[in-house]
């Protein structure tokens, strides 16, 4: 099957002028061979796409953030959702790049100078299920109470218990999580939040960042993560395109 039956996959727009001329070297490291199709000061990152199967879906997504990220380090890029497909690469020039010539440029414009980076933060279970046992003593005569007696007999006072749990983590992880955003909110433009990954995570939030600031918030970040070594664990993901930050109407800071 040609390049034109397959169609074309597009990742991501950029300047036509964009320096990525670097994507290249990241071909070992799984990421694809990548073409540029340009119309005027608009250019497109684009491969030839794979199939529908399973496995190829799959190295599809791995190849999307392996050819955006690096692009990201040297240029402003608007990233396409994933699996966008047109039939050849005439038609990314006329019916993306000239067709929604002034939104891209638009786009292009809020995003310059600017990255995502995406915080993720989780409690460590027994640490922070230690505190909550500590600070409620109505959770902690239950925990007793529920440690005696046959599971029939202590059903009602486990399903309390758990409420209870529930309810207190979900207090703390409100309560944290604000705190912490609100330590970093003069380095981010600005944040949004993806669902939890697990009972236990107290941030799972993009932000959108200056480039230029991006080491001042790794740094404050490295710093409130020390202060809470004992009960959170912090990850701090990027520079990356801003996915979260980009539609078509209206950029979600603006």
């Amino acid at each position: 099957m040609n390049a034109e039956q397959q169609g074309m996959y597009v990742y991501g727009v950029v300047r036509a002028d964009a320096d990525i001329g670097h994507l290249a070297q990241h071909n070992g490291d799984g990421a694809p061979e990548v073409e540029l199709v340009e119309a005027g000061d608009l250019a497109a990152l684009i491969t030839p796409a794979g199939g529908d199967d399973e496995a190829s879906v799959r190295e599809s997504v791995l190849a999307h953030a392996r050819v955006l990220e690096p692009a990201t380090e040297t240029a402003t890029v608007v990233p396409m959702r994933f699996g966008m497909v047109f039939p050849d690469a005439e038609t990314v020039g006329s019916d993306l790049l000239d067709a929604r010539h002034d939104a891209l440029v638009g786009l292009l414009d809020q995003l310059e100078g600017h990255v995502q980076m995406t915080l993720k933060v989780a409690y460590h279970e027994e640490a922070v299920l230690r505190d909550i046992v500590a600070g409620e003593p109505e959770i902690a005569r239950l925990r007793e109470a529920t440690s005696e007696g046959s599971e029939q007999e202590t059903y009602d006072a486990r399903v309390r218990l758990g409420e209870l749990i529930n309810a207190a983590i979900e207090q703390r992880r409100q309560g944290d999580g604000q705190e912490i955003l609100s330590s970093i909110d003069s380095l981010t433009v600005a944040t949004t939040s993806e669902a939890a990954e697990s009972e236990f995570m107290v941030l799972n939030a993009p932000l959108l960042v200056e480039r230029e600031r991006v080491s001042e918030l790794e740094d404050t970040l490295e710093q409130l993560a020390q202060e809470r070594l004992e009960l959170m664990a912090f990850r701090l993901l990027g520079p990356m395109p801003a996915y979260h930050f980009v539609s078509w109407e209206q950029p979600a800071w603006a």
